[in-house]
């Protein structure tokens, strides 16, 4: 374990999931939102891999895009759901 490595990595998670919350406060577009939600997730698999000592897998980041998907899908419900809302 590279404690140097694991430290950037919480550090970058925690910063980014301040700043995606902050930015959803600020009603961002959900481009952004899902951009950052990304990064996000990617900090904390990097965090959890070089911590626990393992190798990047596949299955990792398949689990990783389904989870940004499934994100993007909801953020993206969320943005048609307003629009509709004000539309009416």
């Amino acid at each position: 374990m590279n404690p140097l490595l694991v430290g950037v990595a919480v550090f970058s998670f925690v910063s980014h999931v301040v700043t995606l919350y902050v930015w959803y406060l600020r009603d961002k577009p959900p481009i952004a939102l899902i951009t950052w939600a990304a990064y996000a997730l990617f900090w904390a698999y990097l965090a959890v891999t070089e911590f626990f000592e393992l190798e990047f897998a596949t299955i990792g980041l398949a689990v990783l895009l389904v989870v940004v998907l499934s994100l993007s899908a909801v953020l993206l419900h969320r943005q048609w759901g307003s629009n509709s809302t004000q539309s009416a």
